[in-house]
């Protein structure tokens, strides 16, 4: 009889011990989908509460959409495609002005090369032939998952490489916000044609995993260190990188090309402490601005004046 209750007890706690791991394992799975899918990204800032600067953004593109309009109507535009280093299919598009000057403009993560049409226009206007990907795992481009920078960074290399082709004296310069800051900050750490000149962040992480870590622990809902350790698995086995090798940081440590930093001084998404970080470790020419009461992606628009002054100084001088 004795032996009988041990055994059901041992049964009764085997399954509410499986029954636990089989909810964090389901809990992982399902932040790990909302986060580094191609899809739910809308999921991901309801689950983080970014409501607030997404609709200063989409207010701000209200502003100028007519601008934006206008630019398009009178703008030459061509779409290209290549493949990557994995054979999936890259979109972008390709705004083409008379000169050898070229920026490649990478949006930020949940976005598409739209986007940034804001940005595109303000290159444009400065002579520069612009280049507006999307990055894998969003927009037209292929791809079932996001790179966080690091997949990305071979991609833009890839698409360096093309202008290089289209015009073998082109200079080029590298600007992306958020995710796509980190994915230039990532691309500077690898061996660049000479083509590059120069380089422009805004609101860039040290590392996917500092990023989440920082995400996690503002929103409260998941223990983070054993949920992310497993996220971190579960992106090396079906995406072939890990959030931790998708660093920013010991990218930047072997740049030596000229950056200009840039980020919102109450960024609590991609918080500001990271610049600081980044900038720290960058053994090069840097310069560096932090916007009073701009947060995430919104320095362009809180201070446009002084960020469109402040980068035309610094394209001056490597461009």
């Amino acid at each position: 009889m004795k032996n009988e209750k041990n055994k059901i007890s041992i049964f009764v706690f085997l399954s509410f011990i499986f029954i636990i791991f089989r909810e964090i394992y389901f809990g992982i799975v399902y932040l790990y989908n909302i986060c580094l899918s191609r899809t739910n990204k809308f999921a991901m800032m309801k689950l983080l509460d970014v409501k607030k600067e997404t609709m200063i953004v989409l207010r701000d593109f209200k502003e100028e959409k007519g601008k934006i309009k206008g630019w398009l109507k009178t703008t030459l535009v061509k779409g290209i495609k290549i493949k990557s280093f994995d054979k999936k299919t890259l979109f972008a598009e390709w705004f083409i002005n008379d000169s050898n000057k070229w920026v490649i403009i990478l949006h930020g993560y949940g976005a598409n090369g739209r986007f940034m049409y804001y940005v595109a226009r303000k290159f444009y206007k400065k002579g520069y032939n612009v280049l507006l990907p999307d990055l894998r795992g969003h927009g037209i481009s292929g791809g079932s998952y996001v790179g966080m920078g690091w997949h990305d960074r071979l991609d833009l290399i890839r698409w360096i490489k093309e202008i290089a082709k289209i015009d073998k004296r082109a200079k080029i310069v590298l600007y992306g916000v958020s995710m796509g800051a980190s994915t230039v900050l990532m691309a500077s750490g690898e061996k660049l044609p000479k083509n590059v000149k120069c380089i422009i962040s805004d609101c860039a992480y040290t590392s996917a995993y500092d990023v989440f870590k920082h995400q996690l622990q503002k929103a409260k809902r998941v223990p983070v260190t054993p949920f992310l350790s497993i996220m971190n698995i579960i992106c090396k086995i079906k995406n072939g990188y890990s959030l931790k090798q998708a660093s920013t940081i010991k990218q930047i440590r072997k740049n030596k090309l000229p950056i200009f930093f840039i980020h919102g001084a109450i960024d609590d998404f991609v918080p500001t402490y990271m610049v600081f970080d980044l900038y720290k470790e960058a053994n090069c020419e840097k310069e560096l601005m932090v916007v009073n009461n701009a947060g995430h992606t919104v320095s362009e628009m809180v201070e446009r004046k002084i960020y469109w002054r402040r980068i035309s100084l610094f394209l001056d001088k490597y461009c």
